[in-house]
């Protein structure tokens, strides 16, 4: 006679208890948004600038040109270069007259090495989501297939004479259902993507204050002059306004890719 072996009832609830406790705990998530209409428009946009090529290919950049600073009375034009590894590393160098300031970003991190050698920590709220925001291509536009990020139709724009798609690119680094909205909202960031060329015109986002996290600002950065960099297309042209104001101007004069940079550019710099 062939014996079967009983399973204990306690086994069979402990089971149960568990495949019901996963069953919650995917469903308490924060649930990722993904637009059909919006995903079309973030595919074109991100073949028209280069593609999975072009990033698959892509390790570092050096870009150098001139920036306009209008803040602060009258225009003021600084050499700057501009550094990039990956997707969430970014080094920003500006000669002043008093000396280079440098802005470092590193993984959701930044910090400022002011002149004088003093450090500036930048507030976490304004930085946890930023990419490398002067090409588009590598931008948080990069993220719109990686599950990581809220796509959305905004409708259509009208910039210069033409009609631009707009798409909503929020960053949810963490899908718990308390921090998901939370992030969500901070990171909430438009595309403008040219109906005919399929390149973004313009990004705008809503940073805080730095150090408040109860004001805001518009930030809005028109990009132009796009021209293919080993595959890549790469905006010249770079205007910013804050709140309707114009803020700089950044024209570059030369970009290059896969220079070899290292790691130590990359650093942040530690408050004394």
């Amino acid at each position: 006679m062939i014996r079967t072996r009983t399973v204990p009832l306690v086994f069979i609830i402990l089971c149960l208890v568990i495949a019901t406790s996963r069953d919650a705990a995917a469903a308490s998530k924060y649930q990722l948004r993904q637009d059909p209409q919006a995903v079309v428009v973030a595919q074109a946009a991100f073949a028209a600038m280069g593609g999975v090529q072009a990033v698959a290919g892509y390790q570092d950049s050096l870009a150098s040109g001139t920036i306009t600073i209008y803040s602060g009375g009258s225009p003021v034009s600084s050499p700057i270069i501009l550094k990039s590894k990956g997707l969430r590393e970014t080094r920003a160098e500006v000669q002043l007259a008093k000396g280079a300031n440098v802005r470092i970003m590193n993984q959701g991190q930044g910090a400022i090495l002011r002149p004088d050698g003093s450090v500036k920590t930048l507030y976490s709220n304004n930085t946890f989501y930023e990419h490398v925001n002067h090409v588009p291509l590598l931008s948080l536009l990069a993220e719109y297939a990686s599950g990581n990020v809220n796509l959305l139709y905004n409708g259509v724009a009208q910039m210069q004479g033409q009609s631009d798609d707009v798409i909503e690119v929020d960053f949810v680094p963490n899908r718990d259902p308390v921090s998901g909205p939370i992030f969500a909202s901070m990171s909430r960031t438009l595309f403008f993507v040219n109906q005919s060329t399929r390149l973004v015109d313009k990004i705008q986002c809503t940073p805080f204050y730095e150090g408040n996290d109860k004001t805001t600002f518009t930030e809005e950065t028109y990009f132009g002059d796009y021209r293919p960099v080993n595959g890549l297309l790469v905006p010249f042209r770079q205007t910013v306004f804050l709140d309707g104001q114009l803020d700089t101007d950044l024209t570059f004069t030369s970009v290059n890719l896969n220079v070899g940079l290292a790691d130590s550019e990359f650093a942040l710099p530690q408050a004394r």
